[in-house]
């Protein structure tokens, strides 16, 4: 371990003793400042939430039956608030998955207002789509841009509703086959 520097003046620490509950106490040689130095491991604890987060295990299979790791990892469940179930039907739900890296998406159920529930999952697929769609009550129609098994998901869950294509994403993919700028010659 490197020797800690003061916070005080940035100068030198040496070892001075033993707090009472067993803890190393450092004294800085120039202002004679005193400090306990605490490891701070929070970047060790987010590695392994993401890496449990983004894997398949369950909390019952990490080590000890995971209470050490809900211990360690506590702070990070409360980053993302998820909406209350209400229960309140809405006549349209639309639906959007945001990738946050190569192996992460938030998929996300909206009404006209606010955010009615959101996923996180390793890609857009019919089981993580019905993990997302089940706490809501059945809307009249769900718009969506055309994901990969949402389609089959809503006609699980949710039978009498009506799945729209967002229009917007409908003219993206046209005009990505189509392209601005043909490099052939009309005919």
């Amino acid at each position: 371990m490197k020797t800690p520097i003061c916070p005080v003046c940035a100068g030198k620490q040496k070892r001075n003793g033993k707090t009472t509950a067993g803890k190393q106490r450092w004294r800085c040689t120039l202002c004679n400042a005193s400090k306990t130095h605490k490891i701070d491991s929070r970047a060790k604890h987010l590695k392994s939430f993401l890496d449990w987060l983004l894997s398949r295990k369950r909390l019952a299979d990490m080590p000890g039956t995971g209470k050490t790791f809900r211990r360690n990892t506590a702070e990070f469940w409360k980053l993302w608030p998820l909406p209350q179930k209400t229960g309140e039907i809405y006549r349209v739900v639309y639906v959007d998955g945001f990738y946050l890296g190569r192996k992460a998406v938030i998929l996300i159920a909206r009404n006209d207002d606010y955010v009615l529930s959101c996923y996180i999952a390793k890609s857009e697929n019919k089981r993580a789509w019905k993990a997302l769609l089940r706490g809501i009550a059945p809307p009249s129609m769900v718009v969506t841009d055309g994901g990969s098994g949402l389609a089959s998901a809503v006609k699980e869950i949710w039978p009498q509703t009506a799945v729209q294509r967002c229009l917007f994403h409908v003219f993206c993919q046209i005009r990505r086959y189509t392209t601005a700028r043909a490099r052939l010659p009309v005919t």
